[in-house]
């Protein structure tokens, strides 16, 4: 039987984290998997991609989806090769 899945307030993180990519023929990244709070997480699908000045920094943002269904806003500075969580939709009962 199908679960309805609510979609929680997104956590603001704003913490460092480690991310595994792929490299793409453009020469752009696309991250697929990234370890926060001593854990890997496998991400399962990219979604939005956007680009976004903050504080002189540009960044690229993604939403990625990991296995365990929950959503994360990761940035990349490429000036710097800095990888950010920004944000976190976390399932209830989660904290990281």
């Amino acid at each position: 039987m199908w679960k309805a899945q609510v979609m929680t307030l997104p956590q603001f993180i704003d913490e460092p984290v480690l991310v595994q990519v792929r490299l793409l023929s453009d020469g752009g990244v696309q991250p697929v998997a990234f370890a926060w709070r001593e854990r890997t997480r496998a991400i399962t699908d990219v979604g939005r991609q956007w680009d976004e000045l903050s504080d002189g920094v540009r960044w690229r943002c993604y939403l990625a989806r990991t296995i365990d269904r929950e959503t994360f806003e990761l940035r990349f500075a490429a000036a710097t090769g800095r990888w950010l969580l920004h944000r976190a939709w976390l399932r209830a009962g989660q904290a990281g």
